[in-house]
């Protein structure tokens, strides 16, 4: 993932409000939409009643990309340097993100 990274720094056409944008619905938006989709399946019966479950399913929303989508870039040899810093920041985010999301489940669960 670093050498991937470098690639980004030195040159990337990704403007600020497009980052911003693609960290806003991967760490806000669509950890809202998880929590709608789980909720209403609890309700609905279709999954199980164990919290544990529920946590791990609700984890998926707000956990960062895969390493896959940089590795298909790399194969293809098109947008390098944007997957790249799009990654970057996105890793970056989730250290908050995915704490606070997770604080968020364990609450609601509880």
């Amino acid at each position: 993932m670093g050498a991937n990274l470098l690639k980004g720094f030195k040159r990337s056409g990704v403007g600020i409000w497009l980052l911003f944008g693609i960290i806003v619905v991967r760490f806000v938006i669509l950890p809202i939409i998880g929590v709608a989709v789980i909720t209403v399946a609890k309700n609905l019966g279709m999954v199980g009643t164990d919290p544990l479950y529920h946590f791990v399913l609700l984890l998926q929303y707000a956990v960062p990309p895969a390493m896959a989508i940089g590795t298909i870039t790399q194969l293809f040899e098109i947008g390098e340097t944007e997957c790249s810093v799009i990654m970057f920041w996105n890793y970056a985010v989730a250290a908050v993100a995915l704490t606070f999301w997770s604080t968020y489940f364990m609450y609601i669960l509880s």
